[in-house]
């Protein structure tokens, strides 16, 4: 049974990924920050199949310790992330620290880890998760932006330098979908969103959900290095 780990698996997205990937028999480690009870159904339901622990990314995190807890694994998805509204010259540092943190050092550290035993086995699957506003640049989100930029260059280098190992690296880089962040935002703010999509409609879960499921498929081991654009059309 191959095992998966999802990161971020409390929010609405990583919750959706997670059930569709133990539906097709995967076994998933689900990490969470304090809202490990979100995910009691789908520890019930495949109790043979999941695990869910928490931790916050926020405080000292031992590592070592933490992939013990976890055990091997041969494909990661980090659907961890946290927003930022504040224009650039007012960003607080803590702020920019915070969303570095939890957006970009994080994904990377949780690939760091697994890497090693994905290369010995020559098999792995890693996944990453940037945004439209990383393409666009949307006043207002200089540090969001930045951390989810910073995706597009780490997932071409550790595509590169991990392609002979059978090890597949790519970004999937959603527009503006129907759940997940979308649900800070005014009714007003969405409207004008929708204006400047082609599809005049935000994008469904669903979308990102197969796209996961082809990536991480066996027969998918010739494709890496890309970002993988969900948008209905805007770039």
């Amino acid at each position: 049974m191959r095992r998966v780990l999802v990161s971020g698996a409390s929010g609405g997205l990583g919750m959706e990924i997670s059930e569709h990937l133990l539906k097709q028999g995967f076994y998933v480690v689900m990490l969470c920050n304090q809202n490990k009870s979100k995910l009691n159904s789908l520890l019930n339901s495949f109790p043979s199949q999941s695990m869910a622990i928490e931790v916050n990314f926020l405080e000292d995190v031992n590592y070592d310790t933490l992939q013990k807890q976890i055990g091997e694994v041969d494909s990661l998805i980090n659907c961890l992330g946290v927003s930022s509204a504040q224009i650039s010259w007012k960003i607080e540092k803590n702020e920019w620290d915070k969303v570095l943190d939890l957006n970009l050092n994080v994904p990377f550290r949780l690939a760091q880890l697994f890497i090693p035993g994905m290369r010995k086995n020559k098999f792995g699957r890693i996944l990453f998760f940037s945004s439209i506003v990383a393409q666009k640049g949307v006043v207002g989100t200089a540090a969001y932006s930045a951390s989810k930029s910073a995706l597009f260059g780490l997932t071409r280098t550790m595509a590169n330098e991990l392609a002979s190992s059978g090890v597949t690296v790519n970004c999937i880089s959603p527009g503006y979908m129907d759940k997940g962040m979308i649900s800070e935002v005014s009714d007003e703010f969405i409207a004008t969103i929708l204006e400047s999509v082609p599809s005049k409609s935000l994008g469904k879960s669903d979308n990102i959900v197969h796209a996961v499921s082809f990536l991480l498929d066996e027969k998918a081991d010739y494709l890496t290095g890309q970002s993988i654009n969900i948008n209905g059309g805007i770039t």
